[in-house]
């Protein structure tokens, strides 16, 4: 279990009814841990995806009133997404977890897959960010391309395009990686 996902829902002064406070609630609890995962994804430290995260849930109880029912985690990612933006504090290197990617690595012992993730991080830290975005997205947390052209309000077009433009970028730096490595090993 992550760290963040300890953090209580944020206090703000807001008049809110019962029904309210348990969508708020709701809410938190169900997409707490994806938000900032994403963040995480996008290059952000824990402690920043963990106050960006927080953010995202302040705005979300100032304007509940817009989020439409079902709407509530394509609110939550784009809003935390603006807010990562805002903060302007991407690091140069991505950090992912251990417990972030475990998905395909069945059958690999740990110091396999930690070195499976410590890959795929090198390679994400050098994939254009606007495209890791999409990539992360769609291939790592599954929302689907409406999805992605909703919460970021782009064309389903772009999407598209992005997301191919990445696999390929994604695919050249780690053929790039491999190259390297391959050629250290050698005498």
């Amino acid at each position: 279990m992550v760290k963040s996902a300890m953090i209580a829902m944020p206090e703000v002064p807001v008049a809110r009814t019962a029904e309210d406070n348990t969508r708020l609630e709701r809410m938190f609890a169900t997409h707490h841990a994806t938000v900032w995962r994403i963040l995480r994804r996008r290059g952000l430290s824990r402690d920043a995806a963990a106050d960006a995260t927080q953010e995202a849930f302040i705005i979300a109880v100032e304007r509940l009133h817009e989020v439409q029912s079902g709407d509530e985690r394509s609110f939550l990612i784009r809003t935390a997404l603006q807010v990562a933006r805002t903060l302007g504090r991407k690091s140069q290197r991505w950090h992912l977890e251990d417990d972030m990617d475990q998905r395909g690595l069945e059958g690999r012992n740990t110091e396999q897959r930690r070195s499976d993730i410590e890959l795929c991080d090198l390679a994400l830290s050098k994939v254009d960010p606007e495209l890791a975005e999409i990539f992360v997205l769609f291939e790592l947390e599954e929302l689907s391309s409406p999805e992605i052209a909703s919460l970021l309000e782009i064309p389903l077009g772009t999407v598209a395009s992005r997301l191919r433009r990445a696999r390929e970028e994604f695919r050249n730096v780690f053929a790039r990686i491999e190259r390297t490595m391959h050629h250290e090993e050698q005498p």
